[in-house]
């Protein structure tokens, strides 16, 4: 995805002039980590209307207006909820399809730090980061490998640290 070479993600601006999605939105996560549960814990506080569910499928589609899609692959997660990988991929996958259909904005968040740079997910930044209509790095970008040309046309709101999420993802949909 991102090298440690990329220095765009920290010269973009960390507010958006006018949004890119709106309420009501969905959250769910892509590797079934709890990182998902700090993000709808953000909007709750933000007072966005949403909809909290990690397993979303098509049928969850109904009546939101943009997907957040919170990516960390979690074993532990994984077990929790009885599948494994390659469900959850597929489920992912086919979840994003679904919204494109819908003509959905997807915001892809990824909060990062040591316990989350392994291959699963990498492998689930690159299929969500890249069907993205806007990216959400929390964290250090050196987590990221890997080739990033697929995500270089998307854009991008970087900050150093999860105190500092709140005004960056309330300007995503106010």
């Amino acid at each position: 995805m991102l090298s440690s070479k990329d220095e765009s993600t920290h010269s973009q601006p960390t507010y958006l002039s006018q949004p890119i999605a709106s309420e009501k939105l969905l959250i769910t996560s892509a590797g079934q980590s709890t990182d998902t549960y700090i993000i709808k814990d953000v909007a709750n506080d933000l007072l966005l209307e949403n909809i909290f569910i990690p397993n979303a499928e098509a049928t969850d589609l109904e009546d939101v207006n943009s997907v957040v899609i919170v990516v960390a692959h979690s074993q532990i997660g994984e077990t929790l909820n009885d599948m494994d990988f390659d469900t959850e991929y597929l489920r992912v996958q086919t979840l994003i399809e679904d919204i494109k259909n819908k003509d959905l904005p997807i915001i892809g968040v990824y909060i990062g730090g040591q316990m989350r740079n392994n291959e699963k997910t990498n492998q689930l930044l690159d299929l969500v980061f890249s069907s993205s209509s806007y990216n959400f790095i929390i964290g250090e970008s050196n987590h990221f490998s890997g080739n990033d040309s697929e995500i270089s046309h998307i854009p991008l709101i970087y900050v150093d640290d999860i105190k500092q999420i709140k005004g960056p993802f309330s300007s995503l949909f106010r």
